[in-house]
């Protein structure tokens, strides 16, 4: 069995792995092609994707000693730690050097150039020749200097994005196949509810799902069990939270069919659940909007999603004729999409693009412009927010009453409403 078994799906990046392993198991036989190992790969993505799952995959696969270097000590500790293990590593080559999460290394650092990225690059270079590989993840690839990222240092960059949508409902069905399962539990409802999450709190939903089933003597997890462990485990939106008034419910379920019908004007398939439930960090509802597949690499998907995070607010608005003081977040959300238009897509002119924007120091007026821009760019999809809604409306008020009324909606309960408006 090989490592790569444990990653399910993502059958492209394995491949990339797999040549790496072959690589280093097999060295003479791209010797003779005058081919070398690459020093180190770098796999960067979104939280919960399975970067370090599949790290250590390929480094199980390579069969080497590894020394694992975590951010777990203050920052001068944390400097001799990061190079005792590259010396290490180096005594006891042919081995390799786990960086986990390296864009937190220089998390606490007020500096450009912390010192604990600084002795990566030191390490880096001085075990060049002496068989050592160099496996780390990241967040944030953008928190890391150009200097650290270029060949010589990490040969290869392989992103990690979150799994498509055939491949979710794989991961989910794997998980699943132990579990006894009602008739209404399907991989692919399942794969909604979880979008964009890991699959470890995939496998604690799915185990606090099968608590709630036990403890109602229930020989089968249903559908309505999952729904309670997302909310509790994901969205921190469990049966202890506090009961809003019935005036407060009804003007966050507006809130909540808002986000929900701009979304699914976008993508008919876009919105797993709803919910009304508060959470206890303070959230009055809940939105499960998935990302389409082609979400990071398209500016029009993006847009989209502006739109669907304003769209709450707009509907409050278009509702009561007041001001939402719930949206808050969405707009901090909203604004930091729109900000990556203007400084790393050149969405508004190359005059306010910031090459490597995180270590940029940028004039006062040039601020203020990147700020003049990104609230017109907001307005504009604000407005475009109560139109999508205005040409919705009837089905904005057939969610918010569903939602007044049961607290919850999963996908196919909103897709039935959807119908019942067409029909």
């Amino acid at each position: 069995m090989s490592a790569f078994d444990k990653v399910i799906g993502y059958e492209k990046e394995k491949e990339e792995l797999y040549q790496l392993c072959d690589m280093a198991k097999n060295p003479a036989k791209y010797a003779a092609l005058g081919v070398k190992l690459p020093r180190g790969i770098l796999l960067h993505g979104v939280p919960g994707v399975g970067k370090t799952l599949m790290a250590s995959a390929l480094i199980e696969e390579m069969g080497r000693v590894c020394y694992t270097c975590r951010k777990d000590k203050a920052n001068d500790a944390f400097v001799e730690t990061i190079r005792g293990v590259f010396a290490e590593a180096k005594a006891h080559a042919p081995s390799v050097i786990f960086l986990d999460d390296v864009d937190k290394f220089s998390a606490d650092s007020d500096s450009r150039n912390p010192e604990e990225l600084i002795a990566v690059q030191s390490g880096i270079d001085e075990v060049k020749g002496a068989d050592v590989f160099v496996v780390a993840t990241a967040n944030e690839i953008r928190e890391l200097p150009r200097s650290l990222r270029r060949a010589g240092r990490f040969d290869r960059i392989l992103e990690i994005c979150p799994p498509n949508r055939k491949e979710a409902v794989e991961i989910v069905r794997h998980y699943l196949s132990d579990k006894k399962v009602a008739a209404d539990v399907t991989a692919e409802s399942v794969a909604r509810l979880m979008d964009g999450n890991s699959c470890a709190a995939l496998e604690s939903v799915l185990n606090e799902a099968g608590i709630y089933a036990g403890y109602e003597n229930k020989t089968e997890i249903g559908r309505e069990h999952i729904v309670r462990a997302v909310l509790r485990d994901i969205f921190e939106a469990d049966e202890s939270v506090n009961e809003m008034s019935a005036a407060a419910k009804e003007e966050v379920a507006f809130h909540e069919a808002g986000h929900a019908v701009a979304a699914l004007a976008f993508d008919s398939e876009s919105v797993g659940l709803i919910s009304v439930r508060p959470s206890k960090s303070d959230a009055r509802g809940v939105v499960q909007i998935f990302k389409s597949e082609n979400y990071f690499g398209s500016y029009e998907r993006m847009r989209e999603r502006v739109v669907a995070l304003l769209a709450g607010k707009a509907a409050v608005e278009l509702k009561y004729g007041r001001l939402d003081v719930g949206a808050g977040s969405d707009i901090d959300r909203a604004s930091a999409i729109v900000q990556r238009f203007i400084t790393d897509y050149a969405a508004s002119g190359f005059a306010l693009f910031h090459p490597d924007n995180h270590f940029n120091v940028t004039s006062e007026l040039h601020d203020d412009k990147i700020v003049t821009e990104r609230s017109a760019m907001l307005a504009r999809c604000y407005e475009e927010a109560k139109e999508v809604l205005r040409k919705n409306w009837a089905f904005v008020e057939r969610v918010a009453a569903a939602l007044v009324e049961r607290d919850t909606l999963v996908f196919e309960e909103i897709a039935e409403l959807r119908r019942k408006i067409t029909a």
